[in-house]
């Protein structure tokens, strides 16, 4: 029965903010993201290092509370930290979004995770009021 308990992956877990800026000059607030509630739980499992803005996500959607996999802007999280997943769902998502990469999952480690758990917070500039 071995073969069927899933392989736990290093993951980067965050939190959607609460109070997210956005509209021209950022002086509108909304209460989370238009597909994610405020506080709700997300995976990053990849981001775009160049452009250091945003980041791929894995999360429950706040209308149809199902998985969804989504690009979003890095500011948009906090309470970042890395931890083992051993949710089935969220592992098998993971591996099939790295699958469709020629190096697979190869390119996903515990090295890669802990970089964007160094990069990220780095990319978050602090809020003036």
């Amino acid at each position: 029965m071995d073969h069927l308990k899933p392989t736990p992956l290093w993951t980067l877990v965050a939190n959607i903010k609460e109070n997210i800026r956005h509209g021209e000059e950022k002086l509108q607030t909304r209460i989370g993201t238009k597909q994610f509630s405020a506080g709700t739980k997300v995976y990053i499992i990849d981001w775009f290092a160049g452009m250091c803005k945003d980041i791929t996500v894995i999360g429950l959607s706040r209308d149809t509370k199902r998985l969804i996999t989504i690009v979003i802007r890095a500011e948009w999280v906090e309470n970042l930290r890395v931890k083992l997943c051993y949710t089935p769902t969220v592992c098998s998502t993971i591996t099939a979004y790295f699958d469709k990469e020629e190096s697979g999952m190869q390119r996903y480690t515990e090295r890669f995770v802990k970089e964007m758990f160094i990069g990220i917070p780095q990319w978050n500039e602090p809020e003036s009021i």
